[in-house]
């Protein structure tokens, strides 16, 4: 497909100019404050208006399929809404109802501009075929536990996951990840590190959520859960931890000096009252930062906007300090791919993907426009997504949203899951 957008507001991810940009297949192949005549038969030619052009958003932690639980289980603490309820539920999810969730989780991400998750889920091989068919680029990462089985089969997993994932398309990679250190033995972090060491993969895992969580490694290891993953030697290739609310500064040091993210997601942690990462402290000593939504059950709903906003104002408040965490570094963060080792869609540029979204920049909450970056960090919503366009397609124009199959049917299919796991659960 060939695209072209002229008449654009366009912040390529560094600059911001009016220009043009056009597509070839998945890929960006023009953009420049000129516009240049070509008479090809574009397949679809959009005159933007003067709205804005942007790099998509980059939904750094998702549980996709957890749109079945979205305000299922309310104003509980962590521990118990994973163990009295949400894990209780999944049980009785097949792969068909996780690819039916997923595809509606895509839908969602549409909806706000986003073209990327990196993604923690069982039923992988479901989720990522939901994610190839619907278009969306992805990380697909298994989330490994005690449960798993032995240290040999945990090995053997992770072998047969590299093996199958190398015959997916670019834009839906697998990625390495243990739940996290309280659910993982030394013996299934040994296998994880074993496997990790033969395909070269950096980690992802969720980390130092909740206080509970830091209290128990210490007392039963010694040591705070990124400080003990790191002993383990399982950041020697980098990796993203996801949550790290409660990261001590020994523990941002060693996620500096390893090459391990942070990737925030304010709405659940406000959410599930685990508390406000320390971003402010982790950008100071280099930490790359992401930013995620986590799942609808926790959240409850997948919105970058507000992700980002939150990521912003909560530093400031946290750190006593209005200058903390600009709106543009934040931006940044929110639309940034390559800090999850997924090159090539963090710039709008020549030969990068084409994965980007038009905001309507003539809405009230828009206007009068005195500096477009801050107005979408801190002004804009969902409801200003006029376009998201995904691997060189549109994925979302005007309220249309194309995942493959028809939306309408979707959703009553998703919502009878829904409806099913309920009910068994109240026998």
């Amino acid at each position: 497909m060939e695209l072209r957008f002229f008449n654009a507001l366009i912040w390529d991810g560094e600059k911001l100019f009016r220009g043009e940009l056009r597509t070839e297949g998945d890929r960006i192949s023009y953009i420049s404050p000129v516009s240049t005549m070509d008479y090809r038969d574009w397949d679809r030619e959009i005159d933007c208006g003067g709205n804005l052009i942007m790099p998509s958003f980059k939904n750094g932690h998702t549980h996709s399929p957890m749109v079945f639980l979205r305000s299922y289980a309310e104003d509980l603490p962590l521990q118990e809404w994973l163990t009295d309820k949400v894990f209780p539920a999944e049980a009785k999810l097949t792969d068909d109802d996780c690819y039916k969730l997923t595809k509606l989780a895509v839908a969602e991400y549409y909806s706000g501009g986003t073209t990327y998750c990196c993604e923690m889920y069982g039923h992988t091989r479901a989720v990522a075929d939901a994610f190839v068919d619907s278009g969306i680029a992805a990380t697909v990462t298994e989330g490994i536990l005690n449960f798993d089985g032995t240290p040999s089969q945990i090995e053997k997993r992770v072998d047969e996951s590299v093996e199958y994932y190398s015959n997916f398309p670019a834009r839906v990679r697998y990625g390495l990840s243990v739940h996290a250190q309280y659910t993982c033995s030394d013996d299934t972090l040994g296998a994880v590190r074993n496997a990790q060491r033969r395909h070269w993969l950096p980690l992802f895992a969720h980390m130092s959520e909740t206080r509970r969580e830091v209290g128990s490694c210490v007392k039963q290891t010694g040591m705070t859960p990124i400080a003990y993953l790191h002993s383990k030697g399982l950041f020697e290739y980098g990796g993203a931890g996801f949550h790290c609310v409660h990261a001590t500064d020994e523990e941002i040091d060693i996620m500096a000096s390893s090459h391990v993210a942070a990737v925030t997601c304010p709405c659940s942690n406000l959410k599930l009252a685990s508390g406000i990462a320390p971003l402010a402290k982790m950008k100071e000593r280099g930490v790359a930062l992401g930013i995620g939504t986590d799942g609808a059950a926790s959240n409850n709903a997948l919105d970058m906007f507000r992700e980002t906003y939150l990521a912003a104002v909560l530093q400031k408040y946290a750190t006593n300090d209005a200058a903390a965490m600009g709106a543009q570094y934040v931006l940044s963060a929110a639309t940034s791919a390559s800090v999850y080792g997924f090159e090539g869609a963090d710039r709008l540029a020549r030969g990068a993907y084409a994965d980007f979204v038009m905001l309507d920049l003539h809405a009230p909450n828009m206007s009068p426009g005195n500096d477009v970056l801050n107005d979408v960090v801190y002004a804009a919503g969902k409801h200003n997504v006029l376009m998201t366009v995904s691997g060189g397609k549109i994925v979302f124009d005007h309220g249309a949203i194309d995942v493959g199959e028809d939306y309408e049917q979707l959703r009553d299919e998703c919502a009878a899951i829904a409806r099913r796991i309920a009910d068994a659960s109240r026998r």
